[in-house]
């Protein structure tokens, strides 16, 4: 089966958890005989071939005034670069990924009368809400989606209701597939960071990682820090990504001082020697429609604190793979943190058994399976 991949954001670029999605659905594809090709941005117009997948990069302008201007731009470069395409080579069906694939996904379905099927990752309404104009086209823009998709997939199943429900979604053209991890990728990082980058060498590493968004909650986690280390002085704070850093950066080291760490861009790498040095990882969202990083954690054997919202109530098991805190709670986000931190063999025991639960139920094989099959429904 040829597929054709649509995502604004594909390794080396990316942004968040659609790039990394992308590429290891994409690649265990090829693994498994199937023939992904990927149209996705890039600074210049250029083709590769990596890891089975083939894969072409298109510019989008620099003159846009909005992203809503930019993702259409890029959709009708997208379009084109899809047209030249089916001249050498015939496709099964265009695979779209989040709001800003729709406008290109959509002409390309419509120009090769390809069968569509979209991947939601999240939601206008669940991310910032629809209180202007600018945000109800987003939302449009994913109902547009949704609509001219044969099969509609979703990366929770808590998050499979919210889609059905806001964009009347017919119940036999939404499913549930969850993200998975390149369990490899982890398993052959034999790079160690040096602790003293991070913190002192009597110091516990607490990370967070995710977007400086109020969405992934990175405020309310500065707020439980306080009490943390009223109670373990020794636990240490390093909070990596992009977006608001210098606003969480302010409000962090006006708390806490130098008990929290700001590294700024931290590379793959790097950030996998994080995660398996750390004592724990925390993702306190209060909207998270699947949430990667705890399974990131689990496949480093790092337990999570994580809230107990949207997907993270399937990828965290409380008081067995990890600890749930109330979404926006930072007494309950510190309180959790400090039952793992007073027991460290209960937190390593965590860890090790969210690292079996990830190999028994998020591996790429088996997803990339799963989604091989909608597929066929979308070709019906």
């Amino acid at each position: 089966m040829r597929p054709l991949f649509i995502t604004w954001e594909y390794p080396p670029y990316k942004a968040g958890g659609i790039a990394a999605h992308c590429e290891d659905l994409a690649t265990t594809m090829a693994s498994q005989g199937h023939d992904p090709v990927v149209i996705s941005y890039g600074d210049t117009e250029e083709s590769e071939y990596r890891d089975g997948v083939e894969i072409h990069r298109v510019p989008a302008t620099d003159s846009a005034s909005d992203t809503i201007s930019w993702a259409m731009h890029l959709g009708h470069q997208m379009e084109k670069k899809a047209i030249e395409l089916s001249k050498k080579k015939d496709f099964d069906l265009v695979h779209a990924h989040d709001w800003m694939a729709v406008p290109g996904a959509t002409g390309i379905k419509k120009t090769l009368n390809l069968p569509m099927v979209f991947t939601v990752h999240s939601t206008q309404e669940g991310r910032d809400g629809r209180d202007s104009e600018y945000q109800e086209t987003i939302h449009n823009l994913e109902w547009y989606g949704t609509y001219e998709a044969s099969q509609v997939i979703t990366v929770g199943r808590e998050f499979s209701e919210e889609v059905k429900h806001l964009y009347d979604v017919p119940e036999n053209k939404i499913n549930y597939i969850p993200n998975g991890v390149d369990l490899e990728k982890f398993d052959n990082h034999s790079h160690s960071i040096n602790h003293n980058d991070y913190a002192l060498d009597w110091e516990k590493i607490v990370l967070f990682v995710g977007r400086m968004y109020p969405q992934k909650g990175p405020g309310h986690l500065i707020e439980a820090m306080p009490q943390i280390t009223d109670q373990y002085e020794e636990a240490k704070f390093v909070m990596c990504g992009s977006g608001a850093t210098e606003y969480y950066r302010d409000m962090a080291k006006s708390k806490m001082g130098d008990k929290v760490h700001f590294p700024g861009y931290v590379s793959d790498r790097e950030l996998l020697g994080l995660m398996k040095h750390a004592e724990m990882m925390v993702t306190p969202s209060v909207y998270e429609p699947f949430g990667i990083v705890p399974l990131e954690a689990a496949a480093s054997e790092t337990m999570t604190v994580g809230s107990y919202v949207g997907g993270m109530k399937d990828t965290i098991v409380h008081e067995y793979t990890g600890l749930h805190s109330y979404p926006a709670d930072p007494n309950s986000i510190a309180h959790q943190v400090n039952r793992a931190l007073e027991d460290p063999g209960w937190n390593n025991w965590m860890g090790d058994n969210a690292r079996e639960r990830v190999e028994e139920n998020f591996q790429w094989e088996q997803i990339s399976a799963w989604t091989t099959g909608i597929y066929q429904d979308a070709l019906r």
